[in-house]
């Protein structure tokens, strides 16, 4: 720039225009005092990059909006950060990761978001147990059923099946949530007691 000779540029005259992401550190032979060599007349300004910046993780179901996790922020970022998606993932009961919208994330000035999306888990059983009420005598043998989806609603009154000389009495839970733990449904039968019997007194020979 143009300047008088003994003339004084301190900081305050200076244009700072860093470039986006950047923010001013320090000058250099400032304030000068402009004199007849060239070579002297200059001032250096010096920027680094900006290290106070964030990124926000969001942990998504697949195909819906059903947010599975509190939202991560991870602060004191430095500009031109590169964040890798395999490196956010985390374990989420009932879903197994399946993608995210960017493989790499490089932190700018705006709003610096990754979204990670998960699935329901669809490898998870029940079982269903058949037994006598206040005894817990097995009646029929143990139902397993494999291939659960996750979250998936189980009626107990539809595992309701028919014993010869028994009477169903209820269950331990008129619905069952499908989770990772031990899925398990208990139904209790009583005996009959609506049964006869007969005496039939006969010749013997003759069956008179």
């Amino acid at each position: 720039s143009s300047a008088l000779y003994g003339s004084e540029v301190d900081k305050n005259t200076l244009t700072l225009k860093p470039k986006d992401g950047y923010e001013f550190e320090k000058t250099e032979n400032c304030p000068l005092t402009i004199g007849t060599d060239e070579s002297k007349n200059v001032i250096k300004v010096y920027y680094k990059k900006q290290t106070n910046l964030s990124y926000k993780v969001n942990y998504l179901e697949q195909g819906t909006t059903n947010v599975l996790h509190e939202q991560k922020v991870q602060g004191e970022m430095t500009f031109d950060d590169v964040v890798k998606s395999e490196d956010e993932v985390i374990e989420i009961n009932g879903y197994n990761y399946a993608s995210a919208d960017k493989e790499t994330l490089t932190i700018g000035t705006g709003e610096n978001v990754l979204n990670l999306y998960y699935t329901k888990r669809t490898d998870l059983s029940y079982k269903v147990n058949y037994l006598e009420k206040d005894t817990d005598k097995v009646l029929s043998p143990q139902k397993v059923k494999d291939g659960m989806t996750f979250g998936t609603v189980i009626t107990s009154s539809d595992e309701v099946i028919k014993i010869d000389g028994y009477n169903y009495d209820s269950v331990d839970k008129d619905t069952l949530e499908i989770g990772t733990g031990d899925n398990v449904i208990n139904i209790y039968y009583t005996k009959r007691t609506d049964l006869s019997y007969k005496v039939n007194y006969l010749e013997k020979d003759t069956d008179k």
